[in-house]
C-alpha cells in the first residue's frame, strides 16, 4: 500500500494563522516580517507609474530642455536665473546644470555669455510694418487668413504686433477677423456705434484677433471710397414708423401687394394612366389586293397551260 501524504499547498493558497493571545488575554494580529533588501528589490521591480509631460516632473533631463524651450518661446527671452529656478522648482531631483547646457545645444536657442540671457529663434522675424504688410498679402488668400499668433511670435520686438495690426486695418490694407468676446452673451452694437456696455464693435482687447486677410478687394481699387461716419449716422437716427402708407398708395391706383395675392392653385398630379394592352393576336394574311390581278388565294392556285 503506498502511504498517504500531505500534499503541500500552493504558493498563492494562504492559510490563516492562528491568533496569538497575550499574557493579557487580548489578542494579537499576526505580523509578517520581511526582508527591507526584497522589499526594495519588489518595489523597483514593479509597475510604476509613468509620468508624463503635464505634471513637470521629469525623469529625463532632455525632456525639462524641451519643455524650457517652450517655456523660451512664449516668453521671447529668459535669464540664466529664471531658467535655472524654473528646472529647479518644476523638477527637484534633477540637476539645472546638465539640462540649461543641453537647451543650448537646441534648435532656435541663442544664449548670449555677456549678459547670460538665453534668447529664442523664431522661424519668421519681421521688424516693421513693410514686411508685416508684405508677408500678409502674399501669404494669405481671399478665403483663408494668416492666425495672428504666429505673427506675434515673429515681430520683434513682440509687444509691437498688436498696434502694428491695428495701424494696418486702419489703413485699410487688411481685415482682421475676431472672435464674438464679450459680444457672446450681449447684442452686437450698431455700425460706427457703440452698445449698452459702452463698447464698440472692435472692442475687447487683441485676444479677440483671430484671423488677417490681405484686402485684395481694395487693392484692385473695386472697393469704393468710404462713406463718412456723419452721413452714416444721420440716416440711422432718422426715426422710421412701424406702419408705412405703402398698402394705400398701391390701393388707390386699384393694385394690391403681392403678399395679398392669393397664391395659385396647386396642381395636384393625377394618378398613372393606365395603358391599353397590346394584343398578341396572329395577323391573318389576305391579300385582298390581288384579286385585281386575276389571283384569289382563297382557291388553290392552278397555274395556266
Amino acid at each position: 500500500m503506498q502511504s498517504l501524504k500531505r500534499k503541500t499547498p500552493p504558493a498563492w493558497v494562504s492559510s490563516p494563522s492562528p491568533s496569538l493571545a497575550g499574557p493579557s488575554g487580548t489578542r494579537a494580529s499576526p505580523v509578517k516580517v520581511e526582508d527591507g533588501e526584497d522589499v526594495k528589490r519588489r518595489r523597483a521591480d514593479g509597475p510604476m507609474k509613468a509620468l508624463t509631460a503635464s505634471h513637470g516632473n521629469y525623469m529625463d533631463p532632455r525632456t525639462a530642455a524641451l519643455d524650457l524651450r517652450s517655456q523660451l518661446k512664449s516668453r521671447g527671452t529668459m535669464n540664466w536665473g529664471d531658467a535655472f529656478f524654473y528646472i529647479q522648482e518644476a523638477c527637484p531631483g534633477m540637476e539645472p546644470g546638465s539640462v540649461l547646457e543641453m537647451l543650448k545645444g537646441l534648435e532656435r536657442v541663442r544664449f548670449n555669455e555677456a549678459n547670460q540671457v538665453f534668447e529664442y529663434i523664431p522661424e519668421l522675424t519681421i521688424t516693421s510694418t513693410t514686411q508685416l504688410a508684405s508677408h500678409i498679402r502674399l501669404r494669405s488668400t481671399p478665403t483663408v487668413g494668416l492666425p495672428v499668433r504666429p505673427l506675434r511670435e515673429a515681430i520683434q520686438p513682440p509687444q509691437l504686433a498688436n498696434p502694428w495690426l491695428e495701424e494696418l486695418e486702419t489703413g485699410g490694407s487688411v481685415l482682421i477677423m475676431r472672435t464674438l468676446g464679450p459680444f457672446r452673451e450681449t447684442a452686437l452694437p450698431p455700425l460706427g456705434r457703440k452698445n449698452a456696455d459702452g463698447l464698440g464693435i472692435n472692442d475687447g482687447g487683441p485676444g479677440r484677433m483671430k484671423s488677417v486677410f490681405w484686402d485684395d478687394v481694395r487693392e484692385k481699387g473695386r472697393a469704393g471710397k468710404r462713406v463718412d461716419d456723419e452721413f452714416v449716422f444721420s440716416w440711422a437716427d432718422v426715426p422710421i414708423a412701424e406702419t408705412d402708407d405703402i398698402g394705400k398708395l398701391l390701393a388707390d391706383e386699384e393694385l394690391s401687394a403681392s403678399s395679398a395675392v392669393p397664391p395659385a392653385p396647386k396642381i395636384t398630379p393625377s394618378g398613372p394612366v393606365k395603358k391599353k394592352k397590346k394584343s398578341t393576336r396572329a395577323l391573318k394574311i389576305t391579300n385582298t389586293h390581288m384579286k385585281a390581278l386575276g389571283i384569289d388565294f382563297s382557291k388553290d392556285y392552278e397555274q395556266l397551260s
